[in-house]
């Protein structure tokens, strides 16, 4: 081989070595990181667990308020009940407190016999008697005392009679308490109300007689006056 041939050799590897090289692939793919599903559906669970009982706190929240209204709601509806009831009421019937009744046209009648004693308790409004509901004191109690009632049979003496005024709120009652004695108590027929026939404003007396071994009750009106015994 010649050197001319040598050289030329050399020259040429030379060049070739100084060409670049061949062109890079068009296509070059990324590598995309797995995503970690697993982390994700952890995160996932763990925020459905702290909205959970937010839910049901908000829920509660809701059905307490619900509740409350429904509440407010029963108590004014019973308190409008109420007062429709207290409007409908007469206006001669007044409920004071401790329960008592004061009814005008009303009285009650109490009577016992304990051996030969017998003691008769009337109580009505003042109104009952033909008096102002706003008096305190009475000057005079007989016409009380005496016009209220009388005792048929049994030849009874009376032996004590008190009347008083007791106050009501704003009204009155009056009070009469009789005591006799009574010879042939065993006798006794009945209890007569006269205060029908004394005063304008006695309508019903509901009257009860007691003894030992007896009751008898009674409704009394204007046409049957008498709490009859036997």
């Amino acid at each position: 081989m010649s050197r001319s041939f040598l050289l030329l050799a050399v020259s040429g590897l030379a060049l070739a070595a100084c060409q670049p090289a061949s062109e890079a692939p068009q296509d070059v793919s990324v590598e995309t990181p797995p995503v970690v599903e697993e982390a994700v559906d952890t995160v996932d669970a763990e925020i459905e667990e702290v909205a959970a009982p937010a839910e049901d706190v908000v829920e509660a929240a809701a059905a307490g308020d619900d509740d409350h209204a429904h509440d407010a709601d029963h108590e004014d509806g019973d308190h409008a009940h109420d007062d429709h009831d207290h409007d409908s009421h007469d206006h001669d019937d007044h409920d004071h407190a401790g329960g008592e009744a004061h009814v005008h046209g009303l009285s009650e009648l109490a009577a016992s016999l304990d051996g030969t004693t017998l003691s008769v308790n009337v109580e009505g409004a003042l109104a009952n008697f033909d008096l102002d509901e706003t008096i305190r004191t009475l000057e005079d109690t007989a016409p009380y005392t005496d016009g209220t009632v009388e005792i048929v049979g049994g030849d009874c003496t009376r032996t004590a009679a008190s009347a008083s005024v007791r106050p009501i709120g704003d009204h009155g009652n009056m009070v009469i308490d009789l005591t006799y004695d009574c010879a042939a108590a065993g006798s006794i027929e009945a209890i007569n109300v006269t205060g029908f026939a004394s005063f304008a404003g006695f309508e019903e007396v509901n009257a009860v007689f007691l003894t030992g071994t007896d009751q008898t009750a009674e409704t009394l009106t204007t046409s049957d006056t008498r709490l009859d015994l036997d």
